[in-house]
């Protein structure tokens, strides 16, 4: 009897014991759920930041400068042009891409865009540009024109301001590259949406410029004061290059908001 009482007690002792630990391995998947939680959350977020990588192997465009106007912002006389365009060739899958360009101050001269083939020597369009009612950036649409980018050719586009028609050597030009690609993954379906985040992340991610300054500046127009949208036009400007034109954006839209 004794034996067994002992055994009894021994049992029931053990089982106090081993309490705590229970309790222990029950918390701590609760706590290591947390955790994954946690960084799977971070992931997600580094995951979310927008990030132009830039395709490998492409030149930068054959003549001219993505910025016109003198010395970026020291010319007072003429406001300073530059194309919303990185320093190589940027890539679209789109047949009939818009295009930005952005003015510093009101224009009051003519403006005209060119757009060249590559391997071409006259301009497969070469039309006045309405004048804009406001600084800022600017938006061209090729439909408009008719004009269609042919997959694997490369194009040079440019937008000048015409500060005396008899001697158009005076122009103030902003030059830019383009080429159309084609991608699998991409049905027209996507492409014809609604831009969304996710598309513009998708797009910088994989190279495509104009897309992605296409993508951001559509949500911009559809939500003009939603400043998160304008931050994300300025890092992605800041990555090729292009501080000025999103600090002007976010000025004047900071000057509206006071």
């Amino acid at each position: 009897m004794k034996r067994k009482t002992l055994m009894r007690w021994g049992f029931i002792i053990g089982f106090l014991i081993s309490l705590p630990l229970a309790v222990t391995a029950e918390d701590n998947p609760t706590a290591s759920s947390s955790l994954a939680k946690e960084v799977k959350e971070q992931k997600a977020q580094v995951a979310k930041t927008l990030l132009y990588q830039p395709p490998r192997g492409l030149g930068a465009p054959s003549a001219g400068r993505r910025v016109g106007g003198g010395t970026r912002g020291t010319n007072k006389s003429v406001p300073i042009l530059s194309v919303l365009a990185p320093g190589h060739t940027g890539l679209t899958v789109r047949e009939q891409p818009d295009l930005y360009w952005f003015a510093s101050d009101v224009v009051t001269n003519p403006v005209e865009l060119t757009l060249t083939l590559e391997k071409g020597d006259a301009p497969l369009l070469e039309k006045p540009l309405p004048v804009p009612s406001k600084a800022g950036i600017q938006r061209v649409r090729l439909s408009d024109y008719g004009v269609k980018l042919i997959p694997g050719e490369r194009y040079t586009w440019s937008i000048a301001l015409v500060l005396d028609p008899k001697r158009r050597s005076k122009d103030i030009i902003a030059v830019g590259a383009i080429e159309r690609v084609e991608r699998a993954t991409m049905n027209p379906t996507f492409l014809t949406a609604a831009p969304t985040t996710d598309a513009l992340y998708r797009f910088a991610a994989e190279g495509l410029w104009y897309d992605a300054v296409m993508a951001i500046s559509e949500m911009i127009e559809s939500a003009p004061s939603d400043m998160t949208l304008r931050k994300q036009r300025v890092d992605l400007l800041d990555q090729v290059d292009l501080p000025e034109v999103g600090s002007f954006d976010l000025t004047v839209q900071d000057g509206k908001a006071g």
